[in-house]
């Protein structure tokens, strides 16, 4: 499989994060709609895909261009603690782990190399500020004024919504009050990175480009009709992904995963349940709500029971059966990985 980086940049709010196993749908509908964007069709790379995946998704992750070296901003993986010294107190270890646990990213360059140390994890704030030193003066003039809970690349904000009651024909109370909902919206000119493993021999940069330049247009995940989710596709790029060595022990996760069974002796990882929803014209079927589906979030660490899982670039499994409305339904529980 080859490995490429579909970096976009959003250009509005969202209301669903980015994750790997959305995106996959999204591309899958998209094949639906254009069939040649896969050969053979959609139906039949789907009934292979428990066995042979032709494409995985990671999350969309930052990138930050900083005087000519590329650094992504990854999740931190779950469970990473900071060496403590044995000089320090009590009360010092306790503010010690405090400090360390608002360290949510992990920065790594284009070689995509993981070190596991302390000094490559970022707050929020840090990351800001690494992101704020490469923009132009007019650019990060505005940003500087951003409260300081504020600081981060993802910014909540709310969206008023109303229902008319269309024998009134105004609002009201119950089911017709006026309501707001949590989004959130990326800084100006970030772009953020998907990773994507496919099948040569089935999709190439030209499929991917043309698939997610329609995605950005219509709009990703929740309320896309109403303008959120869009974005632009900067370029697609095949991606060097690095080999694991005989001293990497471990799996890092890029997306939510469903380990196989019998496959890995340990995991640290926060679990994360996907309520999934049809797209498309499922989504006005009798049931568009698929399954609940438990899977491994981004980030997760996973020690293999054999070195055989490092020859492939992705980790986990198919989920089947999770549609009433249409059996042929699944979900990427595959997550790329960097070896660790």
């Amino acid at each position: 499989m080859k490995i490429y980086g579909i970096t976009i940049k959003p250009t509005s709010p969202f209301g669903t994060p980015l994750k790997g196993d959305t995106l996959f749908g999204h591309f899958c509908w998209q094949a639906v709609e254009d069939p040649e964007l896969l050969p053979e069709g959609l139906d039949s790379r789907i009934a292979d895909y428990g066995i042979k995946p032709f494409a995985v998704f990671s999350s969309a992750w930052p990138v930050i261009q900083r005087k000519g070296e590329t650094l992504y901003a990854l999740p931190r993986p779950f469970g990473f603690a900071p060496a403590l010294s044995e000089r320090m107190s009590r009360k010092e270890r306790i503010q010690y782990n405090k400090a360390a646990k608002k360290k949510k990213w992990l920065l790594t360059d284009s070689s995509m190399k993981i070190e596991l140390r302390d000094e490559k994890m970022q707050t929020d704030e840090e990351l800001f500020d690494l992101f704020l030193k490469t923009q132009p003066a007019e650019n990060a003039k505005p940003l500087r004024l951003l409260p300081r809970g504020q600081k981060k690349l993802c910014i909540p904000v709310t969206q008023p919504h109303n229902s008319i009651n269309r024998l009134t024909m105004t609002t009201g109370s119950g089911e017709f009050a006026p309501f707001s909902l949590e989004n959130f919206q990326f800084l100006p000119e970030l772009r953020l990175i998907i990773f994507t493993a496919v099948d040569q021999e089935v999709l190439g940069p030209e499929q991917l480009q043309k698939a997610f330049e329609r995605i950005g247009c219509w709009g990703f995940g929740r309320d896309a009709s109403t303008g959120l989710g869009r974005f632009s596709v900067e370029s697609v790029q095949e991606q060097q992904w690095p080999q694991a060595t005989d001293s990497d022990t471990a799996c890092f996760t890029l997306g939510p995963t469903v380990p196989a069974k019998k496959t890995f002796v340990r995991c640290h990882a926060a679990p994360f349940t996907r309520f999934g929803r049809h797209g498309s014209a499922l989504a006005r079927s009798a049931n568009p709500f698929k399954k609940p589906v438990i899977m491994a979030d981004e980030g997760a660490i996973l020690f293999p029971a054999d070195r055989e899982v490092f020859t492939k670039p992705y980790i986990g499994t198919a989920v089947q059966n999770v549609s009433v409305v249409d059996e042929r339904t699944v979900v990427q529980g595959y997550s790329l990985y960097l070896p660790c």
